[in-house]
Formats: structure tokens, sequence, C-alpha cells
């Protein structure tokens, strides 16, 4: 039995090195066994094995023993034979990165040699991606009786509205299954954030109630019905989606704050309280109000682009609930229906977790994280 331990720089303690000759020294299984303990310190190796001596008596083999790697002239044919089982293509060499042109006798160890080629492979992809790909965002919109963002303002930042913001969204929920995720890839949070310049936002019972009213399913618009509530023209509720703030990010046309208008009418509210208790969003009637939402998108005032809804995205294996692709962005909208009054402090934990949990599926579908 061969046992490779993993603590490299941090040596055995002098209790550890006594259990490991007792366990060498057993009659059996310990006997038969080797202990390799990989050091890349010299001076902390032969400390090691001095003290192992000390306990042991002298050792069957010279220790510590030096490894010292595979033959210069095999390094380059190690890379290439490395690049083509990972990415599965053969001729990588023409894509621009070509292991033959790194000289092995610049890097003191095989690993910075393999190192400094994937990291010049890895940055070549991401080039190429970059000028193929259209440029993608994403939306988080929360629609709920809340008027107002409330809470949000509390995991996004200052310079540019609904923008998250990492350190706030991680501070929001630190011991979460998703938080303790993104915990060890903080620099990636804030990457991913950048790159897609995800915002969240609220949809306020203003803008949700007239759009169900006219495009939703016939369930989901009595309980409306039953508030007295009328249908408008898509006109009609273009002036609400313009002065919205989840219409603002989609039109281009926001700033680095929330309009304030106070709460919503006393009547949309009530209906979206309504229409809360009496369709639901679950068993999939949240996908019916979203594909409400994708309606109006479409047959609005504003020519926004080509809107689908629940389809694959062209760019990356994700199926956002709306997808915006417009001449020279595409935009992501994911839409999260709640009944009450949500956006309040005892839920930010709660929107946080979903926030993330979003952003990970962004990042690992756009090639940039791995699960």
């Amino acid at each position: 039995m061969i046992n490779v331990d993993d603590r490299e720089s941090d040596p055995p303690s002098n209790k550890e090195l006594s259990q490991i000759k007792s366990f060498l020294r057993e009659p059996g299984i310990g006997s038969r066994s080797l202990v390799v303990w990989p050091e890349t310190s010299l001076e902390t190796a032969q400390q090691m094995s001095a003290d192992y001596a000390k306990r042991a008596g002298g050792s069957p083999i010279d220790i510590p023993a030096i490894i010292s790697g595979p033959p210069l002239d095999s390094w380059q044919d190690t890379a290439i034979a490395t690049l083509k089982m990972v990415n599965n293509l053969d001729n990588l060499e023409e894509l621009g990165v070509d292991p033959r042109s790194y000289d092995p006798k610049k890097y003191p160890t095989i690993g910075e040699f393999l190192e400094q080629i994937s990291d010049d492979f890895v940055n070549l992809l991401s080039k190429l991606l970059a000028e193929t790909r259209k440029p993608f965002k994403i939306i988080i919109g929360l629609a709920s009786e809340s008027g107002k963002a409330g809470v949000l303002g509390e995991l996004t930042g200052s310079a540019r509205y609904g923008l998250l913001d990492a350190d706030k969204l991680l501070s929001s929920t630190p011991k979460s299954v998703i938080g303790t995720w993104w915990s060890t890839r903080r620099g990636l949070l804030v990457q991913t954030i950048v790159r897609l310049d995800a915002r969240i936002v609220h949809l306020a019972p203003s803008l949700t109630v007239p759009i169900v009213r006219r495009f939703g399913p016939d369930e989901a618009k009595q309980p409306l019905i039953d508030k007295n509530i009328p249908e408008r023209p898509p006109s009609g509720i273009g002036n609400y989606f313009e002065r919205s703030d989840f219409g603002r990010l989609i039109l281009g046309t926001d700033s680095t704050t929330a309009e304030i208008r106070g709460n919503p009418a006393h009547n949309a509210r009530n209906a979206f309280g309504s229409l809360a208790r009496n369709y639901g969003f679950g068993s999939g009637n949240d996908k019916k109000l979203n594909r409400a939402i994708g309606d109006y998108l479409n047959n609005g005032k504003h020519s926004l682009g080509n809107t689908r809804v629940e389809s694959k995205m062209d760019y990356m294996p994700l199926i956002p609930d709306i997808t915006i692709d417009a001449e020279n962005i595409a935009t992501g909208i994911e839409l999260h229906w709640r009944s009450g009054d949500f956006l309040t402090t005892a839920n930010r934990s709660e929107i946080a977790q979903y926030t993330l949990r979003k952003l990970k599926a962004y990042a690992i579908g756009s090639g940039w994280a791995m699960d």
C-alpha cells in the first residue's frame, strides 16, 4: 500500500511522526506500506527526515528522496498531449498556442512550464469568445406587492442603479450553500457581475398588474377582473413601462438611483395580492406570467429586438425566462414572482441566495467556472 499525504509545507507534528513510526512497524499492512509526504522545500524535507530518524532509527531507503521529474526534452510533448486530452481537439497549435515554441530551460519545473502554456491557452480562448460572442447582460427582476426597491439597495452598489455588489451579496448569506460556494471564488464573482452588467430590480404592481390583465392566461386575468382592473392597450401600459425601473434598464435609460414614486396605487397592490392568493406562482404558473411579460415586450410600442420566452440561448447552454436579442447586445431576464411585500430586510438572505444561484449558472454556462 502507498499512502500519499497532501499537506505540502505543513510537516507532521511530533505526535504524528510517532504515529507514522508505529504504523510502519505494525505486522501486516503497516510493514508493507510506503508513506510519501511531498514537499517542495528541500530544507523542510531534510528536517522532517531528521526528526523521523530520531524516533524510528535509520530508514531502509535514503530520505528525503529527491525527485527530479521528467527530462526537459519531454516537456513539450507532455504539454501537447495534455492539451489534446483536456480539450478533445487536435492541431491546437494552429489556434496560436504551440507548446513547441516554449523553451523548457526558462522554467524551473514542468509545473510552471505547463501553467504558462495553460494561462496563454485560456487567455486565447477568452479572446476568441469575446470576438465571436455578442455582448450579453442579465437583469434579475423581482415581482411582488412591493412598490419600491427596498432591501435591494442593500445588495447593490451606488455607482450604477441595480448593479449587484459582490461583498454585499456574500455578507447577506455567508453560511448558505451557495454563499459558501461563491466565498471561495470572490474574485470570479466580481468578474461575473461586471462582465454581465448584472442588475437586480423590482417590478411593482403598477406595471405587472396591467400586463397580466392584458397578456396573462385567462385563469390569471380572472382575479384582476374581480378587482375591477380594466384592460389597457399596449400603448397605455408603455407609459408605466417607461417610468418603471425595470423598463428603464431594458430601454437603457437607467440612472444611478431608483425613481421615487411612492407606493403603488392601492388598487394595483390589492389586485396583485388577489393574483397571488387566487392564481398563485407555483406549479408552473410563474412561467405563464413570464410569458405575459414577454408578450408585452414583443407587442409594446418599443422595438426591443427578437424577444423569446423560455428559449435556449445561442451563446451559452442556458434558458433565461426571457431573452431580448437586439442587434448589438443580448439581454437575459430572470423573473421571480413572490407574494406580499417581499422586498424587506427579513428576506435579504433569500434574495441574495436566489441571485447568487443565477450568477453561478451564468458563470458556468459562460465557461468561467466549473461546479
